[in-house]
């Protein structure tokens, strides 16, 4: 019984679309009323001034003169009542057989005690002490979804091998006698948007209110990945949320929804190579006044306020590590995984 993984879909997320200005455009569009003020979640402006709405029914309109026009679905209004078991305090996911399994908010992971890549991954309800449940491959030899979907099952299956993408438990560089997971990605092709190699966690849940405590060593060989942690909501279209990303060879965080506001340190510090540094981050979730921490081998470089959710009303459910985007070619260790709902020490 295989859990449910995320949608992961290839092409623009809305906010790219309004953030650059492209938009979609029909010679004959039938046009409705607007949705009431108070069914109106979020109202955002792309760089040609049109305005786009996002309402309680979990539909985008953009705004004509008085009137409006659907442009697109974000999210099933009722996907938490289809999706959860709210028991207490606790929360249970619907994976796709209908069984509950228990959300995770909490967890250390060091990969030492793996067998294999397989092995890492709740691939039955029988795999409860483990923490990830899917893994993404996309690359010039899995470029669609379809691709790196069957190359991901027949790697669990244990009837393939990975391809140009691939994951690896390894030596450490530095000291051979820990075991370290290690993350390899060829550069994307010229029809590409990126490349990816990743594995994720699908089972976390954090709401508007809570906080988010993730922590992990890296060890970066030639090129910097795009990015390296996203913290996503997987019932919304194109899996909303920050991530953790580089801008210059310096760590900031990107908000990967709304107008893609990007958090930048003031002063920035450069991320070494050739040896392991600590990356720790702390969101606390909110739409509107959010808050962002960010850490470097202890010293914090990155202190800011702003929208760290989608919506008011979006789940933060899925924690994603790796390389979760590159344009280059890039070799990345990770190990000493942490992910908390309080302050990690």
């Amino acid at each position: 019984m295989k859990m449910k993984v995320p949608k992961i879909l290839t092409g623009m997320i809305l906010v790219t679309i309004l953030s650059t200005g492209i938009s979609c455009s029909s010679s004959t569009v039938a046009t409705t009323p607007c949705p009431a003020d108070k069914d109106i979640l979020s109202i955002l402006t792309d760089t040609d001034g049109t305005q786009y709405k996002i309402a309680t029914d979990g539909k985008v309109y953009k705004v004509i003169g008085s009137s409006c026009e659907y442009h697109s679905t974000y999210f099933d209004p009722s996907y938490e009542s289809k999706n959860y078991v709210h028991r207490g305090d606790s929360v249970l996911i619907r994976t796709s057989e209908g069984t509950l399994f228990s959300t995770r908010n909490l967890f250390t992971e060091t990969f030492e005690r793996y067998s294999s890549i397989p092995s890492m991954f709740i691939l039955s309800m029988a795999d409860t002490n483990n923490y990830w449940n899917t893994m993404t491959l996309q690359s010039p030899l899995a470029p669609t979804v379809r691709d790196y979907v069957e190359l991901r099952s027949c790697i669990f299956d244990g009837t393939c091998s990975f391809k140009d993408n691939r994951i690896d438990i390894t030596d450490d560089p530095e000291n051979p006698s820990n075991r370290v997971l290690k993350f390899t990605a060829v550069p994307p092709s010229a029809t590409m948007v990126t490349s990816k190699c990743s594995i994720e966690s699908t089972t976390t849940y954090f709401t508007k209110g809570k906080d988010l405590w993730y922590d992990a060593r890296y060890y970066f060989t030639d090129n910097f990945p795009y990015s390296i942690a996203d913290f996503e909501s997987q019932w919304y279209d194109q899996s909303p949320g920050p991530r953790i990303v580089f801008s210059d060879g310096s760590l900031a965080v990107e908000n990967k929804f709304g107008n893609k506001i990007k958090f930048r340190q003031a002063s920035p510090v450069q991320v070494p190579k050739g040896k392991w540094v600590t990356i720790k981050i702390h969101f606390h979730f909110d739409e509107v006044n959010g808050r962002v921490e960010l850490w470097q081998d202890g010293a914090k470089v990155l202190d800011v306020e702003g929208p760290t959710l989608p919506l008011y009303n979006a789940v933060q459910t899925n924690c994603e590590i790796g390389i979760s985007a590159t344009s280059d070619a890039c070799v990345l260790y990770v190990d000493d995984v942490r992910l908390s709902e309080t302050k990690l020490e």
